[in-house]
């Protein structure tokens, strides 16, 4: 029971073409929300702002404290854009406004509301073609970075954009477009337009992997079809450790959609969460929830859902069991460190051992004959140790997971930081310290993007910066 007078917080979002000097902000029947004075509103903040594509939308938010007696009760709101001079209201369905509904969805102590769009539902075609008609006409591709390892964009127009891909530690490109799309809207200059398998040799002298999914544009059925196997693909390429573009013709559709299955079905977030997750990182995503309500089920009967997820499995693995540490010492601390072993890996070596090794003397003082050789958990790939380190270091530890070989040693390699370190946010099952599962040679793995995705920070617009495109 909630006492008198408590207060919650709630997320109002909205993507919107508005130009690039126009502020959004939202306004209602409560005080609150101003009680229908414009000059009293909301006002919300934006994801892009003027780093964005002239015809792009931007993602707009802000979180507003409403007494929860309110917030139950019949409180109306709409959207209003101020530019210059002017205020526009949005103008919905039968001169309607929009009602407040809490249906339990949260981000950390966040109620999420739905993404809407400014006024009446746009159509799928109206809303991509808005967006895409000007990247088209300008030559453009548009970019933009949805987790660590997962980037959504346009079609490439041309091999510098190929290599931009790469510039951004892309390592494998998922493309959806259909036979029909790729010689129209295609890479010039390569052969593309009589070929549509001409640009898989591009990606290849550039060491990329590329997938090609064909699936029929604007159609429900077709990416019903194609969501259960390549949520499956993007699986695979994130436990193996790469980084993916996925793209169809507008990056706004259908490979959005891959990423929503992927997003829901592997790593579980709701649609409320994965809706919030993708369109302050994509504002020009169109969501299809039907088609991945009727893909659901195809890809738990043909992949095994999360319970035949590695990833997901090592999660489980990595939250359950009682330390193997006996007599902690007082000022010390148990952590559980844990790596997923890539697959290919795994494939090419029967016995093979992955230690830790870090700046601490508990963790070898970065010498391999150092280093603590990590357990192998059941045979699939899941590696552990329980370390007792001293609390005094424990934040300024940074430690690295090797591969040991026989006689030869391979490091993880990192850009910037150049090592791992333990973060004070991460999760603690009693006494026990359980930093994310890793992936070798990435820092930020997926057991990290859904513990970050649940939290009200990362689901925050401004905690990320995400403006990349390349004309």
């Amino acid at each position: 029971m909630s006492t008198l007078g408590e207060t919650i917080r709630v997320r109002f979002s909205l993507t919107c073409f508005a130009p690039r000097d126009c502020r959004l902000a939202v306004v209602g029947s409560c005080p609150q929300l101003g009680e229908w004075q414009s000059d009293r509103a909301q006002m919300m903040e934006s994801r892009l702002g003027g780093g964005r594509l002239q015809s792009e939308p931007d993602f707009h938010w802000v979180d507003v404290e409403l007494p929860e007696d309110v917030a139950r009760q019949k409180t109306e709101y709409k959207f209003v854009e101020f530019g210059p001079g002017e205020v526009r209201w949005e103008e919905l369905d039968a001169n309607s406004n929009r009602l407040l509904h809490l249906d339990g969805e949260k981000a950390g102590d966040v109620y999420l509301l739905p993404v809407q769009k400014f006024g009446s539902e746009a159509s799928e075609s109206g809303h991509t073609a808005s967006f895409y008609s000007g990247v088209k006409e300008r030559g453009e591709i548009s970019v933009r970075r949805v987790t660590s390892q997962i980037f959504i964009g346009s079609c490439p127009r041309s091999t510098s954009h190929i290599d931009y891909l790469k510039s951004l530690g892309v390592t494998a490109v998922s493309n959806f477009q259909s036979e029909e799309d790729c010689k129209k809207n295609c890479v010039a200059g390569i052969g593309m337009e009589e070929n549509a398998h001409a640009v898989k040799r591009e990606y290849e002298r550039r060491g990329m992997k590329y997938l090609w999914m064909p699936t029929a544009d604007m159609c429900s059925d077709g990416r019903t079809e194609m969501l259960p196997r390549a949520s499956n693909c993007f699986a695979e390429l994130l436990r193996g450790g790469h980084v993916i573009y996925s793209h169809c013709n507008a990056g706004v559709g259908r490979s959005v959609s891959a990423v929503c299955g992927y997003l829901t079905f592997v790593l579980g977030l709701t649609d409320r969460q994965m809706q919030h997750v993708v369109a302050s990182s994509r504002p020009a995503a169109f969501f299809d929830f039907d088609a991945l309500h009727r893909a659901r089920p195809v890809y738990e009967a043909q992949f095994g859902g999360k319970a035949s997820s590695a990833a997901f499995q090592a999660y489980e693995q990595h939250l359950t069991g009682p330390s193997t540490l006996a007599n902690l010492q007082p000022g010390t601390a148990a952590v559980r460190f844990s790596i997923l072993a890539p697959q290919e890996l795994l494939e090419k070596h029967e016995e093979l051992n992955i230690a830790l090794v870090g700046s601490s003397a508990e963790l070898g003082e970065w010498k391999i004959e150092g280093a603590v050789v990590m357990e192998s958990r059941q045979g699939n790939g899941f590696y552990s140790i329980d370390v007792a380190l001293p609390r005094d270091v424990l934040y300024q530890l940074e430690y690295k997971f090797v591969h040991l070989m026989g006689d030869a040693v391979k490091w993880e390699e990192f850009g910037v930081p150049r090592n791992r370190q333990l973060e004070p946010s991460c999760r603690k099952a009693g006494d026990l310290m359980l930093p994310p599962v890793a992936q070798f040679g990435v820092l930020f793995g997926d057991e990290k993007l859904h513990a970050k995705a649940m939290a009200v920070l990362d689901l925050c617009p401004e905690k990320t910066a995400n403006s990349i495109d390349r004309l």
